[in-house]
């Protein structure tokens, strides 16, 4: 899906990798879900329509939707419906630099090494790492999957961060899901 514009990973490049979790915690609490991630985002709420490949600022829902930090270095998207198959969730990961296509060649995503599939809390999460370039500079970040059972929801993460799998660790074993 190509959620996100071009213009994020532009401004993810240009202000600079982030300098990791030094802030403290903060809680979010609402449609059925609740985890804890540094207090340095600010999380926005969009509404996802995952059939027409629609993203927009705007409330979320139980069903599906998405948060978004003001920095647009942290993406949380969720749609219910059935467990995701082992090609569903490669397919997954593997199109995460899709969200970061542009017309310019001077920038590019990619997916850097293998896909890991481990068990973290409750969760069995698949994840790999994302490396971003452009001529303005170079990010690195994460990208991650897991399936809540009890809400029937998945989840999908990309976080761009210094400390990324940290980030994505933290959030992982805070995370619960009605």
């Amino acid at each position: 899906m190509k959620i996100l514009p071009v213009i994020l990973a532009s401004v993810m490049l240009i202000t600079g990798v982030l300098t990791g979790c030094s802030d403290g915690l903060q809680t979010f609490n609402k449609y059925g879900m609740s985890f804890q991630v540094s207090s340095r985002l600010k999380l926005e709420e969009y509404t996802v329509n995952a059939q027409d490949q629609k993203f927009q600022k705007g409330p979320a829902s139980v069903e599906q939707g998405a948060l978004v930090s003001t920095d647009q270095n942290f993406f949380l998207m969720w749609l219910n419906g059935a467990a995701p198959n082992p090609q569903e969730i490669k397919f997954y990961i593997s199109t995460t630099p899709t969200f970061f296509s542009s017309t310019s060649s001077n920038f590019k995503a990619r997916i850097s090494g293998s896909q890991t599939t481990e068990k973290s809390g409750i969760f069995e999460i698949t994840f790999a790492y994302i490396q971003l370039t452009s001529s303005g500079g170079e990010a690195t970040g994460i990208t991650a999957v897991w399936y809540c059972q009890t809400s029937k929801r998945t989840m999908r993460l990309i976080l761009i961060d210094k400390q990324a799998e940290t980030e994505m660790r933290s959030l992982v074993q805070s995370f619960s899901c009605g």
